[in-house]
This record gives structure tokens, C-alpha cells and sequence, in this order.
């Protein structure tokens, strides 16, 4: 059936589910073929009564409640009452644009295996900043992983599901999707609200679990290995998320896992550097991160793959870089 299933997995979020409900219920007005799937994680406040005053109230609402099992799960669970062609996510701490559902619906006249679109950065603090959903508007493999910055036709999930209890599920999902996607739609407007480093969110946390981001890759990795998938432009593009994510986002995050343990970080990054040769000898000619310079030359300068391969190098080339970022994005960790 055309139209759209929105699932929000719900957790302990009673001072933001309201916010976010009511956003949706602004941006739907009077557009038909609109569910929302509310699924109660075992939430342990309030969150569930506000989550059922919402689905007493509007009639496209559907409030469902499982056993808690983790934000994978959660979304797992809210697929199987989808019932319209295409499906997205909400985080309960979120919101979105009033212009979301407008939008999107004049995306899915082009009949499209997904839709990607930016975001907007915002915080407690008036901070807010907007996030390209796709760093090169013509090369899939380049789009952000975030699951809720996408809608997506529902049988993308008929041989896939989100991994339970790793906590870059996103990046586990999506990025295996791309060996299905014939034709997708990007929308250069953010249409969607994250709220950034919230106190106790899953990616605000850092703990042992950062670590996932290597079993979800490698996992991605092995995927397109068996569909005897692996061309050239699949290499490049897996090269690329390799890269950007091991060797810059999760870099920041080993350094604020290890704090003063400079040492530990340093076997990390090498651990890492080797990963990175081991799967794609040539990566510093990649040509995902060439055409994406700017971004990498921003924050770590002209000589950006030089440096970037400087991390797990050596002792000395890896605390140098870290200055140099320090320096540059005036960065505290």
C-alpha cells in the first residue's frame, strides 16, 4: 500500500517524546497514508503514558510495547506492523521539520528505493548546525549511515535487520542496502532535528562498545564479499567508510575512551591503521576521499591523507596529528 509507516522506538524519554510527537503531528496536517508506530522499549517513566495519549487521540497513531532489547530491536519490532510501502525512523528524543511529510511524499512520486536528506545539529545550548545526509549528491556510498536521515522502501528490510545490541546499528544496515538500490532521491534540506550529545544517549556514552564499529564494518565487509559483490566501485565506497569512520569519527572517540592513556589510544589507531592496509592497500587514492577534500582538508589541512595516514603510524606521527587537530578545530577532548 503507498504511503509511509514512521517507527519510533521509545525509552525512558519523557522530558523529549512529547516534542517530538507533537512535530510530526504539525508536519502531518492533513496528509493521508501516514502511520506512527510508537514502540514502548519497556520504558521504565512516563514515556509510555505520553506515547498512549498520542495514539488515544489520533487515529494514525499505533502504540505498540515489547520487553526491553535495545534500540535495534525496538526497530525490528515496529517493521512487522508497517504497513504501508515505505518506512523511516524517528528517534523519541528528535523531532522534525514542519515541511518533513510534504517533502517526502514529493520524493515518493519518483517511485525511489530511498530517500536521503540533511539535518539539523541542535542542542541545549541554541547550537545548531546543518549536516549534508550525503557528502557527494551523486555517489551513494558517501551517504551518512544515520538510520533517521532516510526513508526507505519497506523490502529493503526483507533479507536485513538491524543488529541487535550494537550500538552502530545504522551503519550495519545501511550501508548493505546500497547492493539493492537502483534509484534514490536526495533532498538538499534538512527536514529533521537530532538533538546533538544528549546526557545519556547511546553515542554520548562512550564506553567498551565503541569497539562495535569494527565488527559492523568488517560484518558489512564480509556481505558484499558473499554476494561475490565486491567491484570496484563497492570497494571504493566501503574504502571510504573505512576510513572516515575508523580513522576519524571513531578516533575521537577511542581518544576520549582512553583519556590520559595515550598509550592505549596509540595501539588502538595502529590496531586500526592495520585494518585499514590489510582490506585496502591503496586507500590513500581513494576516490571517495578526494572528492570529498574539503571536509578532511578543513580539519586536518592541505596534506589531509598525509596525515590522516600519520595515525597508528608511530608514537610520535600519532601525537602529532592529535596536536594538529587540537590546534586546528580548537578540539577538547
Amino acid at each position: 500500500m503507498n504511503g509511509l509507516s514512521l517507527i519510533i522506538p521509545i525509552y525512558n524519554v519523557e522530558d523529549f517524546i512529547e516534542e517530538c510527537l507533537i512535530s510530526i503531528v504539525k508536519s502531518m496536517g492533513e496528509i493521508p497514508n501516514i502511520e506512527i508506530i510508537l514502540v514502548d522499549d519497556g520504558s521504565k517513566d512516563k514515556s509510555a503514558d505520553i506515547a498512549m495519549e498520542f495514539d488515544r487521540l489520533h487515529p494514525n497513531f499505533i502504540y505498540v510495547k515489547k520487553e526491553n532489547g535495545g534500540l535495534s530491536d525496538a526497530r525490528n519490532y515496529g517493521l512487522k506492523y508497517a504497513k504501508y510501502d515505505y518506512v523511516g525512523f524517528i528517534d523519541s528524543d528528535d523531532s522534525i521539520t514542519v515541511d518533513y511529510f510534504e517533502e517526502i511524499f514529493k520524493s515518493l512520486k519518483k517511485k525511489p528505493d530511498l530517500v536521503v536528506f540533511d539535518w539539523l545539529d541542535v542542542d541545549d545550548t541554541n547550537y545548531k548546525n546543518v549536516v549534508k545526509g550525503i557528502d557527494s549528491s551523486e555517489d551513494l556510498w558517501t551517504m551518512k549511515p544515520s538510520a533517521w536521515n532516510k526513508v526507505y522502501k519497506k523490502s529493503l528490510f526483507d533479507e536485513m535487520e538491524f543488529p541487535k545490541g550494537m550500538i552502530y546499528e545504522d551503519v550495519g544496515t545501511v550501508y548493505k542496502m546500497i547492493f539493492n538500490i537502483n534509484e534514490y532521491v536526495y533532498i538538499n534540506k534538512p527536514l529533521y532535528r537530532y538533538r546533538k550529545n544528549r546526557g545519556g544517549s547511546i553515542l554520548s556514552t562512550i564506553s567498551p562498545k565503541i569497539n562495535d564499529i569494527y565488527e559492523v564494518l568488517d560484518d558489512t565487509y564480509l556481505y558484499y564479499k558473499k554476494k561475490k559483490a565486491l567491484s570496484e566501485l563497492n570497494i571504493e565506497g566501503l574504502c571510504y567508510q573505512y576510513v572516515k569512520l575508523l580513522l576519524w569519527s571513531n578516533m575521537y572517540r577511542q581518544l576520549k575512551f582512553h583519556k590520559f592513556n595515550f598509550i592505549g589510544f596509540y595501539k588502538k589507531m595502529k590496531e586500526t591503521r592495520n585494518v585499514i592496509y590489510m582490506k585496502f592497500p591503496n586507500w590513500k587514492n581513494n576516490i571517495y576521499l578526494k572528492k570529498n577534500a574539503e571536509y578532511f582538508r578543513t580539519r586536518l589541512g592541505v596534506n589531509f591523507i598525509h596525515n590522516l595516514d600519520k595515525i597508528g603510524k608511530g608514537f610520535v606521527n600519532t601525537f602529532f596529528v592529535i596536536i594538529l587537530l587540537i590546534i586546528r578545530n580548537n578540539r577538547r577532548f
